[in-house]
């Protein structure tokens, strides 16, 4: 195929992944000059994000339930802003703010997850995103894998991408086999409280309720509903606008493209981890992942950027990811369960 990166085919990899490396930090250190309170204010910076956030989940839930704003305005903004305490919890994962404070850390992980209860806890994650960036696109990658990578494109990689129990229950086993000398290591507790679990409950409730209710009046009201189900159905219909699919629409966004922007088996190094998706046609859920299918392949680059900072630079960066030889869009890899090609398929 033919390639429109000619000028740059005498470098190696490793020389593509130096300019690269080199071209972000120059755009992130001429961004900080310009702007001092950035590196002055990260660590308030991102406390803020993560208090303003959850104020806003709480105050469009508020909102919403005095009937002055449309459910649809609360299932949007809320699905938004949980979106920022997920790059908030990157972050920290990363050691972005307040490092060597472990108190203020360990309150911003409670925020964040909290209002992202369908996650696993922080402190489990964190241990499995860092793996994840030391064995991307390998088996060992129990991060990305538990959310379809490497899968055959199919009804088992669609139920593993939208439902974390759906993954448990199909790549679990074989995930925690293959990485098991990996997974042995990890110290932090896979459940720290119930809150995961509270809200599976809450949403498969709020799901067969509704499905019960409208097959019901589908076949004219066979069954009498008694008032304490439709008082839950009530309850639960509240809960879901505010909190259940704004989490499952932010989760399933990120999901959907993360598993199908990393590709797997074998990867060699950082060059060939990720590549961009910033088609229009990846939009709807860029809106709630935070553009991540874009950026995201950035920070496997450079991973001490904070996330808005990412943004920032993406405007310059990404033509220069282009430029050597990164691949762009190539959509092609979901029905390859995410196998590379080695040309540039840009």
């Amino acid at each position: 195929m033919e390639t429109r990166n000619k000028p740059y085919e005498r470098f190696s990899e490793k020389e593509k992944t130096r300019k690269i490396i080199q071209w972000i930090r120059f755009r992130n250190d001429r961004i900080h000059k310009n702007h001092p309170f950035l590196s002055l204010y990260q660590d308030r910076i991102g406390l803020g994000i993560t208090l303003l956030s959850a104020a806003g989940m709480i105050l469009f839930a508020f909102l919403y339930l005095s009937d002055r704003i449309p459910f649809w305005i609360c299932i949007v903004i809320n699905a938004i802003l949980a979106s920022f305490l997920h790059e908030i919890e990157h972050d920290l994962i990363h050691n972005l703010y307040f490092k060597g404070n472990a108190k203020i850390q360990n309150f911003m992980f409670w925020i964040v997850w909290l209002f992202r209860a369908n996650t696993v806890n922080p402190w489990f994650r964190r241990e499995i995103h860092l793996l994840h960036h030391k064995v991307s696109g390998n088996k060992e990658d129990v991060e990305e894998r538990m959310i379809g990578n490497g899968m055959p494109f199919g009804l088992r990689r669609i139920l593993t991408m939208i439902d974390g129990n759906f993954a448990l229950i199909l790549q679990g086993r074989k995930v925690a086999k293959d990485a098991y000398s990996q997974l042995r290591k990890i110290k932090a507790p896979r459940i720290v409280g119930p809150y995961r679990e509270i809200f599976f409950l809450l949403w498969y409730s709020f799901l067969l309720l509704n499905a019960f209710h409208f097959l019901n009046l589908l076949f004219q009201n066979p069954i009498t509903e008694p008032a304490f189900l439709e008082s839950a159905r009530t309850f639960l219909n509240a809960a879901a606008v505010v909190f259940l699919i704004p989490n499952w629409i932010r989760q399933t966004s990120i999901q959907i493209v993360s598993s199908n922007m990393h590709y797997y088996g074998d990867i060699p190094n950082v060059y060939n981890q990720t590549q961009v998706l910033n088609s229009w046609i990846v939009f709807p859920f860029h809106l709630f992942c935070f553009n991540f299918g874009a950026t995201h392949g950035i920070h496997h680059f450079v991973v001490n950027q904070p996330f808005y900072l990412r943004q920032w630079t993406a405007f310059y960066v990404l033509p220069a990811l282009k430029r050597y030889g990164v691949a762009f869009n190539d959509f092609k890899s979901i029905f390859r369960a995410n196998a590379k090609i080695v040309y540039n398929l840009q």
